[in-house]
């Protein structure tokens, strides 16, 4: 009884390889790969958001206050709070890893580099 369960457990096996083996016939001439929200290039900067007869809208390009505090909880800053905020910098004051007073410069762009 076993010896049969395990020929037709063998042959299974090998029928499921042979299958897998076969080479896929492509039905297609060419192939298309739309990727992003409309199915073009994939250029989504021009995509308008929010209203399409708003001539001035432009996305944010700086470093969002709560940006900063989450590069700064990145940084290991515990409690951070915006201390300033100028046109090129964020200034982000909290407690550092040891327990001490701690103050980060970070750029008001994209990605909110550190400056000092």
């Amino acid at each position: 009884m076993t010896h049969t369960i395990s020929k037709i457990l063998a042959m299974a096996v090998i029928a499921a390889g042979a299958v897998t083996a076969l080479p896929s016939v492509s039905p297609a001439q060419s192939l298309d790969l739309y990727i992003g929200p409309r199915g073009d290039n994939g250029d989504y900067r021009d995509y308008r958001r929010y209203d399409d007869e708003d001539e001035y809208y432009r996305p944010r390009r700086g470093c969002s206050p709560r940006q900063a505090i989450r590069r700064a909880y990145g940084y290991g800053m515990r409690d951070p709070e915006i201390a300033g905020m100028s046109r090129n910098r964020i200034v982000v004051e909290g407690i550092g890893r040891r327990g001490e007073y701690a103050r980060i410069d970070l750029a008001n762009r994209g990605g909110c580099p550190r400056i000092r």
